[in-house]
């Protein structure tokens, strides 16, 4: 009867690579991270180049649940406030998963391996979710939807830099930090001063 295979687990996969990066983290310290002898690491010809992918893909992933989970919750709000749910998806990524924070905004951007076009792609998905999100709410608030990309951009490098100073923050003051950051997404002509969401 054959062994069954390892599964690598790809939030692990993810911490092991978010220290170095690709070049600086050796395929035997992947394997003690994830648990699995270095030979199960390259199965059917899998590359360190390809698990440093998959680890990239599978952090981009669980932050664009988050940010569709913020969606979610904040249907019907202004462009601000709704920028202000993304901010805290972002920022509860960054408290969840530190390590997958470091990972998508520092070790994650290279330009020296065979998979560095795919991982490039793949961190763009961010910024251009919420660069779709905000040009949907900048409409439907009667707003320049133009400046959806350049907001979008500011939005995730600002959420970024916060999760790195304050990687731990899950506290209300998570709250004032996320406004502080959606403040620059414009509200609508006439509109009250929000108090959603709630910390």
């Amino acid at each position: 009867m054959p062994r069954p295979r390892a599964r690598i687990d790809p939030a692990a996969l993810a911490d092991a690579f978010a220290a170095d990066g690709i070049h600086g983290t050796s395929a035997a310290a992947v394997a003690r991270a994830v648990g699995v002898a270095k030979p199960t690491l390259y199965v059917h010809g899998t590359t360190k180049d390809a698990l440093f992918l998959l680890a990239v893909e599978s952090e981009v992933e669980r932050v664009l649940d988050r940010l569709q989970a913020a969606r979610t919750r904040s249907d019907g709000r202004s462009a601000r406030e709704r920028a202000t749910a993304a901010v805290l998806a972002l920022l509860d990524h960054a408290a969840d998963r530190p390590h997958g924070r470091r990972l998508l905004a520092a070790t994650a951007h290279h330009a020296g391996s065979s998979v560095a076009p795919a991982v490039a792609a793949a961190l763009t998905r961010l910024p251009d979710r919420l660069t779709a999100d905000l040009q949907r709410d900048l409409h439907q608030d009667g707003l320049d939807a133009e400046l959806a990309p350049f907001l979008a951009r500011g939005l995730y490098g600002a959420a970024l830099a916060v999760g790195e100073a304050r990687p731990s923050e899950r506290n209300p003051a998570r709250l004032r930090l996320a406004r502080a950051v959606a403040a620059m997404v414009p509200e609508p002509p006439g509109a009250a001063a929000a108090d959603w969401p709630s910390a």
